[in-house]
């Protein structure tokens, strides 16, 4: 990638995930955070740019989103309170959110861009805060 590429991509996603969606800057600055991206998407390169720069454990989606839940996010969700961030399609985001969720230790925020097929979602899914 060129440097103009690099700076025009970085500054867009940065603006994004800080101005459209301050929930998702927030989560990524926070020290327990993985990120999930889907490279394949018009603005995967981007985040998985965004997630780099911010040293973030970053995982792409892969063929089978569940598998990658149950071997690779849900173990080390588990043993921390991390946070989940990423930018995959609709239809993966709608596996992760209901992995993450049904055990009611996580909340999700996302932001759903597109139809049909070209449908993907930013979101959050981070720990339930203690009342």
């Amino acid at each position: 990638m060129d440097r103009r590429t690099f700076m025009m991509t970085g500054a867009w996603f940065s603006t994004a995930a800080g101005g459209a969606w301050p929930w998702l800057a927030h989560a990524a600055a926070r020290r327990n955070t993985l990120a999930v991206v889907d490279s394949t998407l018009a603005s995967g390169r981007s985040f998985a740019d965004y997630v780099a720069q911010l040293n973030l454990p970053a995982f792409e989606t892969g063929d089978d989103i569940g598998l990658l839940w149950y071997t690779t996010l849900a173990p080390r969700l588990s043993r921390t309170q991390a946070s989940l961030i990423g930018l995959t399609r609709a239809s993966d985001y709608f596996v992760l959110e209901q992995l993450a969720t049904r055990t009611g230790r996580m909340v999700e925020h996302s932001h759903e861009q597109g139809a049909g097929r070209v449908a993907h979602v930013a979101f959050v899914l981070a720990p339930r805060l203690a009342r």
